[in-house]
């Protein structure tokens, strides 16, 4: 999303269009920050993202790993995939359905979450430099309700494009 509006704008719809903007602009900084702080790790984003949620969420499957962070199971293979070549994680039949997998950490990777989460306390702090505590609850707060504003909100299915 481009704007070409002002911090000064005074149109509420125009605050609007800005803050959708802001929103953006610091969800890419975010994505950079921590696209950097994975690359020395040898790592990609998305699979310090796969890591985080492996060892947040240990034991799931791919399918569900893939539902976490948004992407297709067939992505979340791959990721996979490359992490068992760096020794990081292992696929183990799931014993509830011979078919499946599950992913768990290994004790390489189980000492690299704790340097990752290191590293994230670090952007937490350079983002909420010169915020208050109240700040951030309402901040947190708005933003969650947005969230939750748009989640009831869903795409047409097919029958109602017909």
């Amino acid at each position: 999303m481009i704007s070409t509006l002002t911090k000064t704008d005074p149109k509420p719809e125009a605050r609007n269009k800005l803050f959708g903007y802001v929103i953006h602009d610091l969800a890419k900084q975010l994505r950079r920050h921590f696209d950097t702080m994975a690359q020395q790790f040898g790592l990609t984003l998305a699979q310090w993202r796969l890591i985080a949620q492996i060892s947040a969420n240990e034991g799931l499957s791919q399918v569900a790993l893939a539902a976490l962070i948004d992407t297709d199971p067939m992505t979340v293979s791959g990721l996979i995939e490359r992490l068992e070549g760096k020794g990081l994680v292992e696929r183990l039949t799931d014993p509830d359905d011979s078919r499946a997998k599950i992913v768990r950490l290994t004790d390489k990777a189980h000492g690299l979450v704790a340097e990752m989460k290191q590293i994230a306390e670090k952007i937490s702090a350079e983002l909420f430099d010169g915020i208050t505590e109240d700040e951030r609850t309402t901040a947190l707060k708005v933003l969650q309700q947005m969230s939750a504003n748009l989640s009831r909100q869903r795409a047409p299915g097919k029958e109602e494009l017909v």
